[in-house]
């Protein structure tokens, strides 16, 4: 059995630039915030990337994925698993329908609520995004094993979920997806 990877000391971690400089971390080695904002800028144009090969716009890949993994969930529920503004997901919602990816239905049990669920084209889209996604990931985590990944996505994932529980879900205004 082969030892854990043990995380490089906060005293090693430095950011290293394409000019040679290595500036040391300090305590932002371990600063959640500041690191989640810096992958954020250095992935936006991946993403900005990913949705021009698609021809979709901020929001689509988000929707696209959660309704490939829940047909049926209501437009609220949504906007929840997202983190956006209703206003922003109708948005979103009424541009995917219009190009055929997506269906709305008034759900039978509550009138207020559509149903949404992704048509063949819909589905298609979202499969071919989350191979596109799969390849990127792959280039990403180059140099990290599978089993730290895993750890990685998992503790990722714990957090936004823990701290999900406690968020009143309304974002600051004038933001929609950020």
């Amino acid at each position: 059995m082969s030892d854990p990877v043990q995380p490089a000391p906060q005293e090693d971690r430095a950011f290293r630039f394409k000019s040679g400089a290595v500036i040391c971390a300090g305590w932002l080695a371990e600063d959640l915030p500041f690191l989640t904002r810096s992958l954020r800028y250095l992935l936006r144009p991946q993403g900005e990337g990913l949705r021009h090969d698609f021809a979709l716009e901020a929001g689509d890949i988000g929707v696209l994925a959660v309704l490939d993994a829940n047909p049926g969930v209501t437009q609220n529920d949504l906007a929840a698993s997202l983190v956006l503004k209703k206003s922003a997901v109708t948005r979103v919602v009424q541009r995917l329908e219009t190009r055929g990816f997506l269906t709305r239905e008034r759900s039978a049990t509550d009138r207020r609520a559509n149903l949404l669920t992704l048509t063949a084209e819909g589905t298609r889209c979202a499969r071919a995004v989350q191979e596109a996604t799969r390849l990127r990931h792959a280039d990403w985590f180059t140099g990290i094993t599978p089993q730290e990944r895993a750890v990685f996505f998992d503790v990722l994932y714990r957090l936004v979920d823990r701290l999900a529980e406690t968020h009143d879900g309304d974002l600051p205004e004038g933001r929609d997806d950020e």
